[in-house]
């Protein structure tokens, strides 16, 4: 009897015990519920206060580079606005160039006739003005006779031997066939031209 009292005394500690250890993890699972209910909704406050200011921060960046996109938009045309005016005159140039060979050959023509002189005269007066007016708008002509051969500024359409070579040097323009012309730093029309060689 005294042993079934033991036994049964055990037991009901045995059976304290667990009630209290698993009142004790149900405290402590209260106890982690309630603090992580606390941390999810200070978390949530702290999302919702970083989503407020994500928001800011994504405009200013957005603003910063729309102003900095204008300004590159401004420069851009700024830049095509300026390389328009230098050479707004160059399609213009380039058809009356053609009339103007026409004009040179027209006075590489001599004859003694008062009435073909006249007509000279009046044939040099229309080049001079054209001749003036490219000039005037920046157009000077390119390639003479006696230059230093440059295959950006001329082309070459036949070589002429050297006869003498103290005065001719290889390398150098001998004869002009065509003039080329040039606006600003933009060839218009590179010159024709016969150039020395061995």
């Amino acid at each position: 009897m005294v042993e079934k009292k033991k036994s049964q005394a055990e037991k009901n500690n045995q059976s304290a015990t667990e009630e209290e250890i698993e009142k004790a993890v149900k405290g402590s699972k209260r106890d982690s519920n309630a603090a992580d209910e606390k941390n999810s909704a200070s978390a949530a406050a702290s999302s919702s206060a970083v989503s407020d200011a994500e928001p800011a921060v994504d405009y200013e960046d957005k603003f910063y580079r729309a102003e900095a996109e204008m300004q590159n938009m401004q420069q851009r045309f700024n830049k095509e606005r300026a390389s328009i005016l230098k050479y707004e005159g160059q399609d213009l140039a380039k058809s009356i160039l053609p009339a103007l060979d026409n004009l040179e050959r027209a006075l590489s023509v001599s004859d003694d006739d008062p009435a073909s002189k006249k007509i000279q005269d009046g044939v040099e007066l229309t080049y001079k003005s054209l001749s003036n007016a490219l000039t005037d708008n920046g157009i000077v002509k390119i390639g003479r006779a006696g230059d230093q051969f440059d295959p950006n500024l001329h082309n070459a359409i036949q070589k002429t031997p050297i006869d003498d070579p103290e005065k001719q040097k290889e390398g150098t323009i001998a004869v002009v066939l065509q003039k080329g012309y040039q606006l600003h730093d933009r060839v218009l029309r590179p010159a024709m031209v016969s150039v020395y060689t061995k």
